[in-house]
């Protein structure tokens, strides 16, 4: 029932989300909608909210509005927090408590079916009180017992008007197909003429005795017709019997007359015989001495193979030697680019160094100038400034010797990377050359070997030829 007021409440709701109508009028409507609802005469919906408070109560509209959380039934059970608890933990189910009927204020058991409208916070309720629900219970079983009295006296009824009228009848058709059962069909089958369910029987009765008859019948007549049969069989037996052994005098004249023949034939067939065997013993004196020297070839074949497989790997390691050294000679190449770079480094260095002693120098000659002018008191400046432009001098001469060694350095560092390079692509030749001829020897070991396996493979056939000649002679 509660889905009716749940489907009023989903209804107003629907109004309110497509903009028809505001939610207050929505709900007031709703409200009033189903405040109206009644069922079984008395029955009511109310609807609170999950706080919870009383939004309407059809017999009690004085809790409208009302907080209810402290509102307890004389059991103690704060039913409408209750309420609250299983719309949270299940989202509708049943709650038992204590409620006064509408008009009365004693408080009986009832229990209720609530189920909450999340879209607007509410709960909405309906119950029964379980004293009605035991009247009803009551009146009920009273109501059945009287029905199930009616129905086995009923039943007994029927049951002794069966029993007259089904029960004997049956009884004499059940002897009757004893009888038939035990061959005896010398009797007449009763109750046929019935259209009841007694007639049925006793019709199918009747059919049992009449094909039981007829079986009767039928197995005399194959009686006769076999006894019939095996007369006809023993006279054919003794026609195929005389027609057989004159069948068996023609073949053995006839198996004789071969058998002489095939004498004759073996002979000429002996002699063939004799002379294949002479000549097998020709072809196999030939094919021993072709077999020794198959065998001569492919032993030097096989040793030739082996010779290449050598040389195969001796170029191998020919080349692997060769890529080391030019993998050495990069190496070398990128260590001297590395002293070529620091000796080019070094120069530009001592440019630096020749800069500070030219600017030394020029601070030198200054100082002297300006220690001539102070005149005595600048006399130790002076002497000073002279010591100066004498090591700057000296500094700017070394320098210019170490560039002089520096650039020659870069000469002969250059040189030596362009006499590395060219190692190193004369190695890189070597190494394709040798990559070259391993590949050759390689294909040509391949061809040496699968020159040794056809030279095996005539041998072995030479020589089986051999072996199977000297059978011959078993056909002699």
């Amino acid at each position: 029932m509660v889905d009716v007021g749940y489907g009023i409440l989903a209804h107003y709701q629907k109004l309110e989300s497509e903009g028809k109508l505001p939610r207050e009028q929505a709900q007031a409507a709703a409200i009033a909608t189903i405040k109206s609802l009644r069922y079984d005469k008395v029955e009511y919906f109310w609807i609170n909210d999950m706080a919870p408070k009383m939004v309407m109560h059809p017999i009690k509209p004085e809790l409208d509005g009302k907080d209810l959380s402290g509102m307890k039934d004389p059991a103690g059970n704060a039913l409408f927090v209750g309420f609250v608890d299983v719309v949270n933990k299940q989202g509708a189910g049943f709650y038992g408590y204590l409620w006064p009927k509408p008009g009365f204020e004693q408080p009986v058991g009832k229990i209720s079916y609530v189920k909450g409208f999340a879209p607007w916070g509410w709960i909405i309720g309906t119950g029964i009180y379980l004293d009605d629900v035991d009247a009803v219970f009551r009146q009920n079983a009273t109501t059945f017992a009287y029905i199930c009295l009616a129905v086995l006296v009923l039943v007994l009824a029927c049951s002794f008007v069966i029993g007259r009228s089904v029960t004997r009848p049956l009884a004499n058709i059940t002897a009757l197909t004893e009888r038939l059962a035990a061959g005896d069909s010398a009797f007449e089958v009763p109750y046929t003429g019935r259209s009841d369910e007694v007639g049925g029987l006793a019709k199918a009765l009747a059919v049992f005795k009449d094909n039981a008859s007829a079986v009767s019948r039928m197995h005399a007549e194959q009686q006769e017709t076999k006894q019939r049969a095996d007369d006809e069989k023993r006279k054919t037996m003794a026609d195929l019997a005389g027609r057989f052994e004159a069948s068996v005098q023609a073949v053995v004249r006839d198996v004789f007359t071969e058998a002489r023949a095939v004498q004759q034939a073996a002979q000429g067939m002996s002699e063939t015989a004799n002379k294949a065997t002479d000549r097998a013993s020709f072809v196999a004196t030939a094919c021993q001495q072709a077999s020794s020297n198959v065998q001569t070839v492919a032993s030097a074949a096989g040793q030739l193979s082996s010779s290449i497989t050598e040389i195969s790997q001796r170029v191998a390691q020919a080349a692997n030697v060769a890529d080391k050294a030019a993998a050495d000679g990069q190496r070398t190449n990128d260590t001297v680019q590395g002293l070529a770079a620091a000796a080019h480094k070094i120069g530009e260095v001592i440019d630096l160094i020749n800069q500070i002693a030219s600017q030394t120098n020029l601070l030198a000659l200054n100082a002297t100038i300006e220690a001539a002018r102070a005149g005595e008191a600048g006399r130790g400046f002076a002497v000073v400034a002279s010591e100066v432009k004498s090591l700057a001098s000296q500094t700017a001469k070394a320098t210019d010797e170490i560039g002089a060694q520096i650039t020659a350095i870069q000469a002969e560092t250059n040189q030596v990377v362009g006499n590395i390079e060219s190692i190193r692509k004369t190695i890189m030749e070597v190494n394709e050359i040798s990559s070259s001829i391993a590949a050759a020897v390689e294909e040509q070991g391949a061809a040496t070997q699968a020159i040794a396996h056809s030279v095996q493979e005539a041998a072995s056939g030479t020589d089986q030829s051999r072996r199977t000649s000297p059978a011959s002679p078993t056909l002699r």
